[in-house]
């Protein structure tokens, strides 16, 4: 059986906010370790935002 919405909001709270899971359902607790997994992931990736600044201008002379 599928994991309700109710059920998955419930174990992405958990996960995003570092609880514990509190359950021995199998499907529960393989979401859960998915969820903790791309949460990991994601800490490891180097997050790149707005424009790279470069000092160095080639085309422009002194």
């Amino acid at each position: 059986m599928a994991l309700s919405s109710y059920r998955m909001h419930r174990i992405y709270l958990a996960a995003t906010m570092g609880y514990g899971l509190g359950s021995d359902d199998p499907e529960e607790l393989a979401y859960y370790k998915k969820l903790r997994k791309e949460m990991d992931d994601m800490k490891k990736d180097a997050v790149k935002k707005g424009i790279p600044l470069t000092w160095d201008n080639p085309g422009e002379k002194d």
